[in-house]
């Protein structure tokens, strides 16, 4: 396949180079270095990339103090072929802002092979110098492997279903190599010596443990067997031997890292087609971290004996697939119930996967994942109850576990809350942190792109509720605790999902008692001669008769399921049963026909006594 593009590839015979020399360019500095630097005249095809630093710690988790001030992240650019030089002074332009996102370099770029940097123009370090190569733009025709090569740049890495594979590359140099033999790197990474299970004594490594922790949904396997030349070996059960005689570990570990990928490219025509994920094993005292790797992209690069570990091995290959940091309160790493976190200078321990906001966004476990939304108007929508169960083995394909996994979404934010029980069992029996609790964590990106997690609480159970951060009215609940095994909780905004109000307000009761009358309540005053009704028999009494509700004497004792008990003023109108009145009485209103009583106030069918001591007036 033919294009024609504006472009430039480095050391091609399809280009030209022009050398800038005394006479051409007067007061530039010379450039002393054995290699020459290279300056684009045209834009450059390449890709952005994220490289992430892991440093050493100390067992309370701090950094080193070797290495408190060196960076954890660099900017960094990958051209065509596979090298990746590091942005100098840390200059990007707004626009690069995704690891692994396709840019172009600008005219005037420096590519600085000594140094595996690369300058950007009008950064304030683009300063030409003597000795500069520059590299024209001009109209080519690429070849097949060219195109491939190009194509294998653009490619996602972060895909994490299906099958992928693995080179792991051992490193020889002038003054040092990665201290341990193909057959036993083979088997620190995909657990066969020689292609035997039988011959490697290593129960947990890189590619049983993505296959465990995503029930076989991702399985890595080795990169095929090829033939190898010049300073590359045969590719063999998955490993092969980069031998750089000129190259020492004084280089630094960017350099180094380049010529390997170069002499990959020599004996094989294309490094990044050999496999979807390269390990490259340096030797000791080439880097200053234990190991990093490239976001959203192939390459992991380890300092010699961290290349056999398998919790570095799952966090770095954990960045090529788009995964970032975990971390507690305000320290880098410091989640340790899951990979993302520190990694342990033990070879096959500890035995565990990953967090909560992992575990949501490769996916892994969508089918036994639930959402909650509190500002959702539903009850199925805003609410959780039942059951959380851990991802071990022993109870993830178990029918009963119904969810080992809820996202809490923010509708207003990015930033949501993940929850899991992390069952200290199966796959995640080694969990450094957290076993047999349910875990909060926080994470921006939706639970599906790059973002680090935040572990913020750990609950073995609680009845009172604990508020879920970010909500301002949604709390979790953690009812009881099965150990390896589940956790019954509940997550309840409000009333909405039928419990209390978590957070009392100042506001009034909703239903506020009735007062009392401040007064006596205004009657129609009665006629000076009162029409009287005939008399009528009273009512057959009915058995669901009120009599509570019966306020005056007569009318009382004319019922025959009631009596009236005390003094005929102050007493009251009782059931024969024996049953209370009514605790709360509506406001009296006068029978009709009958006058007003003036020391009560209030209608008298009886005598009206108006006269003599007190305690002698009233309606009787």
């Amino acid at each position: 396949m033919k294009l024609r593009i504006a472009a430039w590839l480095l050391a091609s015979t399809a280009f030209s180079f022009s050398t800038v020399n005394s006479a051409g360019v007067r007061g530039k500095e010379s450039n002393t270095s054995n290699q020459q630097r290279r300056v684009l005249q045209g834009n450059k095809p390449a890709k952005y990339l994220v490289q992430d630093i892991q440093y050493e710690h100390d067992e309370s988790g701090r950094r080193l103090n070797l290495f408190k001030n060196f960076p954890e992240k660099l900017d960094t650019v990958e051209i065509e072929d596979g090298l990746i030089y590091t942005v100098a002074s840390g200059f990007v332009p707004p626009g690069w802002t995704v690891s692994g996102q396709d840019i172009f370099l600008p005219p005037n770029t420096i590519i600085d092979d000594a140094t595996a940097t690369i300058t950007l123009p009008n950064s304030g370090s683009d300063r030409l110098l003597e000795g500069d190569a520059y590299v024209p733009e001009v109209e080519s025709t690429i070849t097949e492997d060219q195109e491939r090569n190009l194509s294998e740049l653009r490619r996602q890495m972060a895909v994490v279903t299906g099958q992928k594979t693995v080179l792991a590359v051992k490193i020889v140099v002038s003054d040092g190599a990665y201290g341990f033999d193909p057959s036993y790197l083979e088997c620190k990474v995909f657990g066969t010596t020689n292609g035997s299970e039988s011959n490697c004594n290593d129960s947990y490594h890189l590619t049983n443990g993505y296959s465990e922790c995503s029930y076989g949904k991702l399985t890595l396997t080795k990169a095929a067997a090829r033939t190898g030349s010049g300073n590359a070996s045969s590719i063999s059960n998955g490993v092969v031997t980069v031998t750089l005689p000129t190259t020492s570990t004084t280089a630094g570990d960017g350099t180094v890292r380049n010529a390997v990928t170069s002499a990959l490219n020599s004996a094989f025509g294309s490094a990044t087609s050999l496999a979807d994920h390269l390990m490259y094993c340096l030797p000791p005292n080439t880097m200053n971290g234990i190991a990093y790797a490239y976001i959203n992209s192939w390459n992991s690069v380890y300092s010699n004996n961290w290349c056999n570990n398998v919790s570095v091995q799952l966090h770095e290959i954990g960045h090529n697939l788009n995964l970032a940091h975990s971390n507690e309160g305000t320290q880098t790493y410091a989640d340790q119930s899951g990979m993302m976190g520190y990694s342990y200078n033990n070879e096959s321990t500890p035995r565990m996967c990953f967090n909560a906001a992992k575990n949501f966004q490769l996916g892994w476990y969508s089918d036994k994942t639930t959402t909650v939304t509190p500002s959702a108007a539903t009850v199925e929508e805003a609410c959780f109850a039942g059951d959380l169960y851990g991802y071990g083995t022993a109870f993830y394909g178990d029918g009963a576990a119904q969810t080992v996994g809820i996202k809490v979404n923010d509708s207003g934010s990015s930033t949501d809350v993940y929850i899991m029980f992390n069952a200290k069992t199966g796959i995640q029996s080694g969990t450094v942190e957290g076993g047999n609790q349910v875990m909060v964590v926080t994470a921006s990106g939706e639970g599906t792109s790059y973002a680090e997690s935040t572990l913020v609480q750990k609950i073995t159970t609680n009845t009172a509720g604990y508020p879920l951060p970010g909500f301002s009215n949604t709390v979790l609940y953690v009812d009881s605790n099965t150990p390896n095994s589940h956790a019954s909780i509940r997550i309840e905004t409000g009333s909405l999902c039928g419990g209390p109000t978590p957070n009392p307000t100042t506001a009034p009761p909703t239903n506020v008692p009735t007062p009392q009358p401040t007064g006596t309540p205004t009657l129609p005053q009665p006629t000076s001669s009162p029409t009287t009704a005939p008399p009528t028999n009273p009512p057959t009494p009915s058995p669901t008769v009120n009599c509570g509700g019966i306020f005056v004497k007569s009318e009382c004792n004319n019922n025959a399921a009631c009596v009236w008990n005390g003094n005929p003023k102050t007493g009251f109108c009782a059931s024969t049963t024996g049953s209370p009145p009514s605790p709360s009485p509506p406001s009296p209103s006068p029978p009709t026909g009958c006058p007003v009583c003036a020391p009560t106030g209030q209608a008298c069918c009886g005598i009206c006594i108006d006269s003599g001591k007190p305690s002698g007036r009233g309606c009787f």
